[in-house]
């Protein structure tokens, strides 16, 4: 069973989040006026889950060919 990382759990955060956000922004004039800051929020969010994807499957492929090297 996948493990999730620190980097993918703050990126889903991140994303939900800016999602919440920018329902506010829908719904008050003056959560609107940061809708800028919501957008960078969520591609941060992103980046991250993307950088806890590469590093999993990085992980996930040294693992894999220490397995298949060390059998006795």
């Amino acid at each position: 069973m996948e493990r999730i990382n620190g980097e993918t759990l703050t990126g889903i955060t991140l994303v939900t989040l800016a999602l919440i956000f920018i329902f506010a922004a829908t719904m008050n004039e003056v959560w609107a006026i940061i809708l800028p800051a919501d957008y960078l929020i969520m591609a941060l969010g992103f980046g991250f889950i993307a950088i806890g994807v590469y590093t999993s499957i990085s992980n996930n492929r040294k693992h894999a060919h220490e397995e298949t090297t060390h059998h006795h």
